[in-house]
């Protein structure tokens, strides 16, 4: 049970925060958001809103002092998880190491961490400009991935064929590098597909385990998540090895507690590639989808435990169904109509979350920022499952006007 009256500061307002602030509210907590989009919609259910960008380290901190809070949680929002760590440390509030948190969350300082202590990892390189990259660009050999240091949501990326795209991709990249950086990495060829989902973390050991099976529509970008079907049909003497590479990065880095999102490759050998591991809840709703399939509540227990509370988990259930998170998007850009919904699939149709209205600018899917919603998914087998999303793009149709 919390302590009625805590503070609780939530870096961020947007739909995929608004679980956190309900819960946070429902638990008793006074609860204060903070960031720089007013009309975010989270922002209502709050005590309170501030306005101020929540990658500024100092400005939150001299907030977080004024407000007196109890606990700061970033959910869902990978710019704001330094700013909870650097605020938590320097108020002695519960939280992980400011250091750890932005060596996971900048992919130039991750992967230095994982070639130093010896995991997996792609060749790779971080630049500020085209002139560094130019420097050490026959240490490569193509098709390499530029990739934004400091993005999520699979914004900024791109798949560079040869020497002579490569600029374009740097300049794409830059777009979405809040600290102006970009590394270029090995492509790796996979053996399955992308793993995606979370963790739990309490006292420094994982607690929960649930990742899914990413799949791409690959008509329109061949490395934006169009959904995640869980739980994974990796065999489980892989997650098993993911497991304990995670355990070894969760010990070498000190981190603490909270959700954890992942995504995971594995190599045509079986090598498995940690290649993003944030300190946050996930976005797509993905913590929802868990609770759904094994009553396991991410959102609860990030916010128990940021306010020092022990999180705990009752009646987790065995996985008897299957789960999908399908991210609702459109292969050309225009103005939104609707949604819809093919009657062969409403009986799988857990909810459907629009984050656009009517009549609002809809863009080519190139990035978690281009989606039309989210569709939460449940299937009583495998093969409904299948059979439905192989043609998921025709039963959960975006309509332009």
């Amino acid at each position: 049970m919390c302590l009625q009256g805590k503070r609780l500061l939530i870096l961020g307002g947007a739909s995929f925060q608004i679980s956190s602030i309900l819960y946070a509210k429902l638990a008793g907590y006074y609860v204060i958001t903070c960031d720089d989009t007013p009309e975010n919609p989270g922002h209502q259910y709050a005590d309170k809103y501030i306005n101020l960008n929540t990658s500024d380290l100092k400005g939150v901190l001299n907030l977080s002092r004024k407000l007196e809070i109890d606990g700061v949680l970033a959910c869902a929002s990978n710019s704001a998880t330094t700013t909870a760590a650097y605020v938590s440390e320097k108020m002695g509030l519960p939280g992980n190491p400011y250091k750890s948190v932005k060596i996971l969350s900048e992919k130039d300082l991750y992967r230095s961490f994982l070639l130093t202590n010896k995991f997996n990892t792609p060749k790779y390189g971080g630049y500020s400009t085209l002139n560094d990259f130019s420097e050490k660009s026959d240490e490569f050999t193509y098709p390499v991935l530029v990739k934004p240091v400091d993005s999520s949501g699979s914004k900024g990326i791109t798949l560079v064929k040869d020497l002579w795209e490569i600029g374009k991709a740097i300049d794409y990249a830059m777009k979405f590098s809040r600290s102006k950086r970009f590394i270029v990495e090995e492509y790796i060829e996979k053996k399955y597909p992308q793993l995606d989902g979370e963790i739990f973390i309490y006292n420094g050991k994982i607690t929960t385990y649930y990742l899914g099976d990413q799949k791409n529509d690959l008509e329109v970008n061949q490395f934006v998540p169009s959904s995640i079907n869980y739980p994974s049909l990796l065999p489980n003497e892989l997650h098993e090895k993911i497991k304990e590479e995670l355990q070894r990065v969760i010990d070498l880095l000190k981190i603490k507690f909270g959700g954890v999102n992942i995504e995971v490759i594995i190599d045509e050998n079986d090598q498995i590639y940690l290649m993003e591991i944030g300190t946050r809840n996930g976005e797509n709703f993905i913590p929802e989808i868990i609770k759904c399939a094994i009553n396991v509540d991410m959102i609860k227990m990030s916010v128990d435990a940021c306010m020092g509370v022990e999180p705990e988990i009752h009646n987790q259930k065995g996985i008897n169904k299957y789960f999908t998170t399908y991210v609702i998007h459109s292969n050309k850009d225009g103005k939104f109509r609707s949604v819809k919904l093919d009657d062969s699939i409403r009986d799988y149709v857990l909810e459907i979350k629009l984050m656009v209205e009517e009549g609002a600018d809809v863009f080519r899917f190139c990035g978690s920022n281009c989606m039309v919603g989210i569709g939460l998914l449940e299937f009583p087998n495998l093969d409904t499952r299948d059979r439905i999303m192989n043609k998921i793009g025709e039963l959960i149709a975006v309509e332009l006007e």
